[in-house]
């Protein structure tokens, strides 16, 4: 139990009778009854490098077993953190935020390192760079990952600049080109492979993947989402690799893509199935009206919810935390004039032909 390090995200608050062990990051308390006026200070004589002993010698504590009892408590609980390796000084200066996080999910020094070893691995699909595609590639990099794979063939347009990451000067050039410039401005030992293409029926069949791909993020929209997701869910079914319906823009809701493990959560067909049963009850009798080339205005901050809601479930995937996923079984939509997000459970179905018999 020695070199354990108070979490920089913890607050102390001490009462008469108890004392509040504050996770500011994750907003949850864990209250102890404890009459001990010195125990904030003497928490904070654990900084990694000195010892329980030490702590006791100053303290002139003589019960250690039950020193060790409570510190054994605090640490399980993410309240002190297990300092077996230093941070190297230059992650400390420019990812010390990264790190802060990283925390809350592990238990020692050491394992916050192996997890930013690993999202510098992983490699990461992102088919359509538009709206939602952009900002989660960009976010992807800045929280460590290092390796994409861009899947589109449009060029940047005037009509793209109110809502997607791209400005008046690319207008004409490549998304996917443009893209890759501004992420090796931010990281330039990112490897980006572009394939200059729209997704279609057979694009899986023309194009080889990654023997290991870690995660594949489905933004494309043309014909429309459910067809693009289609294509994507039925491939990463097939290989067994997690993928996020990226999620956007959808009237003045924005609709928060699922996160789907294959075999492990509800799959694309599990929620056809779900939402299917809801129209049918909900939509009968409504008549569709068609409309030619009916394109409906896009809002930049919806859409930027969509893509940091996809990151963040992302992240926690890529770190192998799909105990903390938000959007797995979910469908999930936020409405601009209430502010409210709607969540509907949506399990996987016995009756779904994916993954029914799994």
């Amino acid at each position: 139990m020695d070199n354990l390090r108070l979490r920089r995200s913890i607050g102390i608050v001490t009462m008469e009778q108890y004392i509040d062990f504050f996770k500011s990051n994750t907003r949850e308390s864990i209250i102890l009854k404890m009459n001990n006026p010195q125990i904030v200070t003497l928490l904070q004589c654990f900084d990694g490098n000195t010892s329980i002993q030490q702590v006791c010698e100053k303290y002139q504590i003589s019960n250690i077993a039950q020193l060790e009892k409570l510190l054994e408590y605090l640490h399980k609980e993410h309240i002190l953190i297990h300092q077996d390796v230093p941070y190297p000084s230059d992650f400390v200066t420019n990812k010390i935020r990264l790190l802060n996080l990283l925390e809350d999910y592990c238990h020692s020094t050491s394992e916050v390192m192996a997890k930013v070893k690993d999202l510098a691995n992983k490699t990461v699909l992102i088919i359509g760079l538009g709206a939602v595609g952009s900002f989660i590639a960009m976010q992807l990099v800045q929280f460590g990952v290092s390796n994409l794979i861009f899947v589109d063939k449009d060029c940047v347009d005037e009509s793209n600049l109110h809502r997607q990451y791209y400005f008046e000067e690319q207008i004409g050039k490549l998304k996917s080109k443009v893209l890759q410039q501004e992420i090796l401005a931010i990281n330039p030992d990112c490897h980006i492979e572009i394939i200059d293409d729209f997704l279609t029926e057979d694009f899986f069949k023309k194009y080889e993947m990654p023997a290991h791909l870690d995660l594949i993020i489905n933004c494309a929209d043309e014909p429309n989402v459910d067809k693009t997701s289609r294509i994507v869910a039925e491939y990463a079914m097939e290989k067994r690799i997690p993928h996020i319906i990226g999620g956007g823009y959808n009237l003045h809701l924005t609709l928060i893509g699922q996160t789907i493990i294959p075999f492990q959560t509800a799959c694309f067909e599990c929620f056809n199935l779900f939402l299917k049963e809801l129209n049918d009850t909900s939509l009968r009798n409504v008549k569709k009206l068609h409309r030619e080339n009916r394109k409906l205005g896009s809002f930049a901050p919806l859409s930027g919810i969509a893509s940091n809601l996809a990151v963040l479930d992302a992240f926690k995937l890529l770190i192998g935390r799909l105990d903390k996923l938000q959007q797995a079984n979910k469908r999930i939509e936020f409405n601009s004039a209430s502010h409210k997000f709607s969540v509907m459970q949506v399990n996987r179905s016995k009756k779904c032909k994916w993954c029914g018999n799994e």
